[in-house]
């Protein structure tokens, strides 16, 4: 039978309410609130029939004093009143009271209310212990998925089996010590579960190596905080998840990863994680070291405190590891990773494993030293985006390579590779980037015209000619690029070899420059003058530097040395002609075409020049001349000489001829 209070101090009240309820439920009677309160702090009752208008305490003051009683605070209460005052059933039901039976009491009606008030809260009992059963097998399911989630990204790394059930156990310790709330610490637990998922984006050549890494392999490694973030940003059924695996590696002093905050910008969740890793990681055995002593563990906590740790953080750690209390039992553990997940974890299971998938596939999209898109997919995306509207596409080479591995070590080349990617990812606006080969780079601008397109180019150089000066890795590098401008439904292949025809040009000329192959309308464009002083100070530096592989001929190098004693030693003055074929239409020449122009030109100087001057064939379209000894008229009568006997020897018109002419001593322009 259920239980109930009646609370009244009307005697007759009281004996009319028995008389009505005394067969159907256990009654207990009160005629003031001082006794309902005293029989309330001994007594559990199922129902309290609370009369508002008596002496000394009245039903309001009761019924504060009830919601205070551990045993009976959550009891429903019903007011008894014979007050037809609005304002009073409105002040008992915001309250908390559930109902009001008036007075004169009609047994029918109060029958019927207290039995509907009962079944209620019975069933209202009834769901609450559903809910709160529903609420820890979802908890369990949610542990399970998590944990089943943590082993996967493990099974990667042989170095760490349980490194991540083992971390959110010892976080939990940490959170309860620090006094959080159990809430609050389950959801830490979750986060600690998953704080190296990123770890699945890492490939197992770097992760597994058993040797030192490589400054660059370390910069892959640490590239897993950031991964993470990004595969759990979107998991909203765990709060903080991805600051936990974002920020795990950050330090207090700043020096840490990805974004090197400090202090208490790093987030709580992630300070307590960063403590507990660490421990993992020192208490465990690594396949070049046993586990450290508790007396070094304590050691290296109390040298980190303020600078790699949260000092509040630590000294409450270090409590626990001198307590003993952060030793896990072994059958817990095997409990946790033999779980298997029920079907009602297939939601959560499934957005974080499709999150893990892309972000493994995008690893394997992208080139993993530079971060860029690798060669097939970065020609694949430029491909679609010609289909799409007009474009401009800069092919990069990066300068000196092999110069600075011989020199510098691979190190330093891997460093100036790296800085590239870096810098073109810092202009991403409506561009394709790409690494497709060793030191060449795509770099493709959408909906561009030519002049953004070669202000951009200029803004990516001096990017990059930032960095050089900031670091002396970069020492011998520099950027050569060639552009050329596409047009919707474009072919891939020809505008390719349209900037690689651009590129070899501005090699040619010395490198560290950029040269547009067309204009975006398809029209004849007239190449810029080379610079002919960016040509002679190269030769120079080669010279000093004892190579000559920015010319096409070593031999020619050679022969430049030695015109450059004869400078010294004879004071001879020296003059470099630059010849240049510009193509009419470059839609309409092809390479056989070019390359018998190219040869009625090489005729050309060898019946016009004197036999002390020295030519090249400097690229595709141009030859280099020496003239020595020679003064502003003399010059004049060779060019005119040589554009005469070209058009004596050539007959078509698919080529014009221009010139460019330097000192040697000044590299003032004689024209």
């Amino acid at each position: 039978m259920k239980h109930i209070l009646v609370v009244d101090d009307t005697p007759t009240n009281l004996s009319f309410v028995e008389s009505v309820l005394k067969d159907k439920y256990k009654l207990a009677l009160a005629k003031s609130g001082e006794r309902a309160i005293k029989y309330l702090e001994k007594n559990q009752v199922d129902l309290i029939l609370l009369d508002i208008m008596m002496q000394g305490m009245d039903g309001f003051e009761t019924f504060e004093h009830i919601k205070t009683l551990p045993m009976n605070q959550n009891t429903p209460v019903v007011f008894l009143t014979a007050d037809v005052n609005v304002e009073n059933e409105i002040k008992g039901l915001n309250m908390g009271a559930v109902d009001f039976i008036r007075k004169p009491f009609v047994p029918e009606v109060m029958l019927n209310r207290i039995g509907r008030v009962l079944q209620l809260e019975e069933l209202m009992t009834d769901l609450e212990k559903k809910v709160e059963e529903k609420t820890k097998q979802i908890e369990q399911i949610s542990f399970e998925t998590i944990a089943t989630i943590a082993s996967i990204i493990e099974a990667k790394d042989s170095y760490t089996k349980g490194h991540s059930i083992r971390v959110s156990e010892y976080s939990a310790k940490l959170a309860r010590k620090l006094g959080w709330d159990e809430d609050k610490i389950r959801n830490l637990k979750y986060i600690a579960l998953l704080h190296d998922i990123g770890k699945v984006g890492i490939p197992d050549s770097i992760l597994n190596k058993p040797g030192k890494l490589t400054e660059i392999e370390y910069g892959i490694i640490k590239s897993h905080t950031s991964i993470g973030s990004d595969i759990l940003r979107e998991i909203e059924t765990i709060p903080d998840v991805a600051l936990g695996a974002k920020y795990h590696h950050e330090r207090y002093d700043g020096k840490g990863y990805p974004e090197g905050i400090a202090g208490n910008e790093i987030p709580e969740v992630a300070k307590i994680i960063c403590i507990c890793d660490a421990f993992d990681a020192m208490n465990s055995r690594r396949i070049y070291r046993d586990k450290l002593s508790e007396e070094a563990i304590c050691k290296q906590f109390e040298e980190g405190k303020g600078t790699q740790f949260d000092a509040d953080y630590t000294d409450v750690f270090l409590e626990l590891i001198h307590s003993g209390e952060l030793s896990i039992q072994e059958d817990d553990r095997n409990q946790n990773n033999e779980k298997t997940l029920s079907g009602e974890s297939t939601l959560l299971l499934n957005q974080i494993v499709k999150n893990m998938e892309e972000e493994s596939q995008k690893s394997e999209k992208y080139d993993l030293l530079t971060g860029l898109l690798n060669r097939k997919n970065g020609e694949k995306e430029i491909i679609e985006a010609l289909q799409e509207s007009a474009g401009c596409l800069a092919f990069i080479d990066l300068d000196n390579l092999k110069k600075t591995n011989d020199i510098m070590g691979h190190l330093a080349g891997d460093y100036a590779i790296k800085s590239v990617g870096e810098v073109l990812l810092s202009f991403p606006e409506n561009a394709i980037m790409s690494r497709i080969g060793g030191d060449e780079f795509l770099y493709y601008m959408k909906d561009t015209d030519e002049e953004k397109a070669k202000a951009k180019i200029e803004d990516i150089m001096a990017a990059f000619h930032q960095r050089k000066e900031e670091n002396t890795y970069l020492s011998f590098s520099s950027l050569s690029i060639g552009m050329c401008m596409t047009q919707k439904n474009d072919v891939y292949p020809e505008v390719l070899k349209k900037a690689d025809k651009a590129l070899y040009h501005i090699k040619q000329s010395g490198k560290a420059g950029y040269y547009m192959h067309t204009q975006k309308d398809g029209t004849n464009h007239k190449k810029a003058s080379v610079d002919l002083n960016r040509i002679v100070k190269n030769l120079a530096d080669n010279r000093a530097q004892g190579g000559t592989q920015n010319l096409a001929y070593r031999e020619f190098a050679k022969i430049y040395d030695f015109l450059h004693n004869l400078v010294d030693r004879f004071g001879y003055n020296v003059h470099f002609l630059m010849l240049t074929l510009e193509p009419t239409d470059y839609n309409q020449i092809d390479t056989e075409e070019q390359e018998y122009a190219m040869e009625c030109m090489e005729k050309t100087i060898k019946e016009v020049l004197r036999s002390i001057d020295v030519s090249t064939r400097f690229s595709s379209e141009q030859i280099l001349v020496v003239l020595l000894n020679v003064d502003d008229k003399d010059i004049e009568v060779i060019v005119n000489r040589i554009f005469g006997m070209f058009r004596k020897i050539y007959h078509k018109n698919a080529v014009n001829l221009s010139y460019d002419i330097a000192d040697y001593h000044n590299g003032e322009k004689v024209l």
